[in-house]
């Protein structure tokens, strides 16, 4: 193996080497190295593969949901393209593993055909970290924008799959999601989705948008309240330093951090420094803050 790689040797030299029954432990073999290769080495790494893999395609459909999720990875880490049709078939398996495994080798740039089977699956894969989804949507690349934006937009679509879909935008700078968010803002009342919105405004926002962010930082819910007050913190300027200021004082912590947070960014520490050595509740708030 490690002449193959060096290039001591030819990818067909190993073939004689591994008995017809053993295939499927080579498979697991080379998929250790699989893992950890990239470039012309994971190619070697895939021709010495490639003979061995239509004895994958059975297991795809019996065994444990492990042994299953194995043998996808196999065909997603060493048998693409060829097999990208047979991964995404794993899209509907029983388990959730399974099926997410299928999902993530599947929304790369490389596979942008089969982008909307994934999406069309997504509702099943919310039980997952949100942050978890929004890299593995963000790693589709450019390509999966417009699908994403137009996710974000539906209103049929459940909102926390609107949620991660702005997620996934905001980890990809899609400036063209910015209108989308300014609109979604005011007119949405699912927390997540809001706050996801706002994120997008506090990543891609400019001024423009501090009426708006101004407004979430009124809101109700204290989530809303302090992701708003976060975006201020990174958009705004002097003039929001009056209502950073005001919800230092708010009766939800989290919103209290943020508008700590936001008034160091922006310079204003006076107030910050001062609670720091009181003997404020909020004492220990600040001192965290300007020690960040």
């Amino acid at each position: 193996m490690l002449e193959v790689l060096g290039g001591a040797a030819p990818p067909e030299a190993i073939f004689e080497r591994v008995h017809d029954r053993d295939g499927l432990r080579f498979l697991g073999f080379l998929l250790g190295y699989a893992r950890l290769l990239r470039g012309d080495e994971i190619e070697l790494v895939n021709q010495m593969a490639r003979p061995y893999l239509p004895r994958v395609l059975p297991r795809l459909q019996r065994g444990t949901p492990e042994s299953r999720g194995n043998a996808v990875l196999m065909l997603a880490r060493m048998g693409m393209p060829e097999y990208a049709d047979a991964v995404a078939d794993s899209l509907t398996d029983d388990s959730p593993v399974v099926a997410m495994i299928a999902a993530r080798s599947l929304f790369r740039p490389e596979h942008e055909e089969h982008f909307g089977a994934v999406l069309a699956h997504l509702p099943r894969f919310t039980v997952w970290s949100r942050r978890f989804l929004g890299s593995m949507l963000a790693g589709g690349g450019g390509a999966a924008s417009p699908l994403l934006r137009y996710i974000m937009a539906d209103p049929r679509q459940d909102a926390l799959v609107r949620a991660v879909a702005s997620d996934a935008l905001r980890e990809l700078n899609d400036l063209d999601s910015v209108p989308l968010a300014l609109a979604l803002v005011s007119t949405e009342q699912d927390r997540e989705l809001v706050a996801g919105c706002l994120r997008i405004l506090k990543h891609l926002g400019h001024r423009d948008h501090i009426t708006t962010i101004v407004a979430m930082a009124e809101a109700d819910d204290p989530v809303i309240r302090a992701t708003a007050t976060s975006a201020l913190g990174a958009v705004g300027g002097d003039a929001e330093t009056p209502l950073l200021l005001e919800r230092l004082d708010d009766d939800s912590f989290w919103v209290s951090l943020e508008a700590a947070r936001g008034l160091k960014a922006l310079g204003s520490t006076e107030r910050l420094e001062a609670l720091a050595t009181s003997d404020d509740p909020r004492a220990l708030l600040a001192q965290q803050v300007l020690a960040e």
